[in-house]
């Protein structure tokens, strides 16, 4: 009789005085407002762990073995990232403090590159010498078994990005695959998502993935739709073609039968902005049709990527070195300005953000860092040349890697996308710390702030969104997009990502003069059930899990 009580106790979602059918609790959380996730307003149950789950919400008596005050906090899920790029610097150091510290638990990385699908002989080698990683894992299941082995105080799980898909097949090559070379891109699809994969990813603008058209995509996209996975994609373009990119992802959705999700929705170029409307528009009458799409975005009015992302797709063709020598080329310099400047590409990030808006954020370590943090106008200024001369320059003097940010969007865009019920919260940004190679030039600052800053300026501050619907957007709606059973709400049963934070002064303090600096307001952060964040610092906690796609077969 009492092991039946004891059963249906610790079964109900809600339980009170629980104490007595339940063994000691390793953490309890109290007298915190718990928003669970779900869009409901807050409550007050008291939230007790075990291991690395949630057994308990209601009011718990007795003392767990650890014990948290949330009284005038918030409690909520862990936030998961829809769009991390933090693959390579989880190996450098496994403590995320970027993302942790923002309330991050979930980090799900793979647009354009994961160490997921290196090989011997397409990997990353810049960095691999750069941080000094070892490189010793073979296949999908193999990187997130080695992060998780190694060490992470994020749960981490992976897409297979279509650039490395081709990579492997076709090199750099600008052209469509054959039949024989289209199987092979399948079959590299197919075995990582048997081994892991969340699905199949695109990052459309930037060679080789620009070199495809939508028939390969859909061809790949039924190989992920085989096994329950997703289609997410940062489409063809997303300034003066974003209509027709979305189009065109809606399109590779439909006729593959899987989810789209769509990377960091925006308008860039300022004479396309307040056309978010049209957008949703164009997404909610594909919902209709039955369509699963979705988005998720960043809360700032400019990008980042590379800044060969502004030179045309054929002068990327053949890769790095075959780029650098057109560069240095007057006759391809002239041409590719004239192919910039007639629009000619289905991206045109320097048309969008001009001379002005681009700002210079990284150049490797044994280079000229003056130039890191100004304008590609100032820098021209600063060197007495022209403008067009300075951006070639810049590419060749760095060996073509060099980060840059675009300012190029309307935070009237950003908020009224910031409303629709299907964009969720993604930082398009690596998990990284101020501190030795990680901490070099000046990042995005949304590395370090997008979530705190949707909470503190555009919840708090300019009640863009509620508070409850800014939370659902950061857990259930991205733990819907993924598939990632079991976590992104409270709920008896679950995992036990948990957030405690201030929403009286929760805040990002990241901006783009000073990007290195954590958020304010985040107090404790919790990561299948181990208390990683106290007091906001970091406590070496590694508790992180690898996450894998709802079908993965190898385990």
């Amino acid at each position: 009789m009492l092991n039946r009580f004891l059963a249906h106790c610790c079964a109900a979602s809600v339980c009170v005085a629980v104490s007595a059918c339940r063994p000691k609790d390793d953490l309890v959380v109290r007298n915190g407002d718990v928003i669970a996730g779900t869009g409901s307003a807050a409550h007050r149950p008291d939230l007790a762990i075990k291991g690395d789950r949630i057994v308990a919400m209601g009011t718990v008596d007795g003392r767990g073995r650890e014990e948290i005050d949330a009284a005038g906090q918030v409690v909520a899920p862990g936030f998961i990232d829809v769009q991390a790029q933090s693959g390579v610097t989880l190996l450098v150091d496994g403590n995320g403090e970027s993302h942790i510290r923002q309330g991050i638990t979930t980090d799900v990385i793979g647009e354009g590159g994961t160490p997921a699908l290196w090989t011997a002989a397409n990997n990353d080698p810049q960095a691999i010498k750069q941080y000094g990683l070892k490189f010793d894992w073979t296949g999908f299941d193999g990187y997130l078994r080695a992060l998780e082995t190694k060490g992470t105080s994020l749960n981490v799980g992976s897409f297979a990005p279509i650039a490395m898909i081709r990579q492997d097949v076709l090199g750099m090559q600008n052209r469509l695959p054959t039949s024989d070379e289209l199987k092979k891109e399948e079959d590299i699809l197919d075995n990582a998502m048997q081994h892991g994969a969340f699905g199949f990813s695109t990052a459309l603008i930037y060679p080789p993935a620009s070199y495809t058209n939508t028939d390969e995509l859909v061809a790949l996209a039924k190989v992920a739709a085989k096994y329950g996975g997703v289609y997410i994609s940062h489409v063809r373009g997303e300034s003066f073609r974003v209509k027709e990119a979305i189009g065109e992802a809606i399109e590779i959705g439909e006729k593959a039968r899987l989810p789209v999700v769509i990377y960091h929705l925006k308008i860039g170029a300022k004479a396309n902005w307040g056309h978010m409307a049209d957008i949703r528009s164009l997404v909610e009458q594909a919902q209709a049709r039955g369509i699963d799409v979705t988005a998720c975005q960043y809360p700032y009015m400019a990008g980042g990527t590379g800044l060969q992302a502004t030179l045309p797709g054929w002068a990327q063709e053949g890769g790095r070195e075959k780029m650098l020598e057109r560069l240095h080329d007057p006759a391809e310099r002239t041409r590719m300005r004239h192919d910039i400047e007639a629009n000619t590409e289905v991206e045109n990030l320097l048309a969008g953000a001009t001379f002005d808006g681009v700002q210079i954020a990284s150049v490797p370590p044994d280079k000229d860092q003056s130039i890191v943090g100004k304008r590609l106008s100032q820098i021209a200024a600063e060197r007495g040349k022209e403008k067009w001369d300075t951006l070639f320059s810049i590419l060749i003097e760095n060996d073509g890697r060099v980060g840059a940010l675009y300012h190029m969007m309307s935070e009237d865009d950003v908020k009224t996308a910031m409303q629709f019920p299907w964009v969720s919260v993604g930082t398009d940004a690596p998990a990284i710390k101020p501190e030795g190679e990680l901490g070099r030039g000046q990042p995005h600052p949304r590395t370090y702030g997008t979530f705190p800053r949707i909470l503190g300026r555009y919840v708090r501050e300019l009640h863009v969104v509620p508070l409850p619907e800014a939370i659902r957007k950061m857990t259930s709606l991205a733990a819907r997009q993924l598939k990632i059973a079991e976590r992104g709400t409270l709920k008896n049963g679950y995992f036990a990502d948990v957030v405690v934070f201030d929403p009286n002064t929760v805040a990002d303090r990241a901006t783009y003069e000073k990007p290195h600096q954590y958020p304010v307001g985040i107090g404790t952060v919790i990561v299948n059930g181990v208390v990683t964040v106290r007091n906001g610092q970091h406590t070496g906690a590694h508790a992180g899990r690898a996450l894998y796609g709802e079908e993965h077969t190898s385990r």
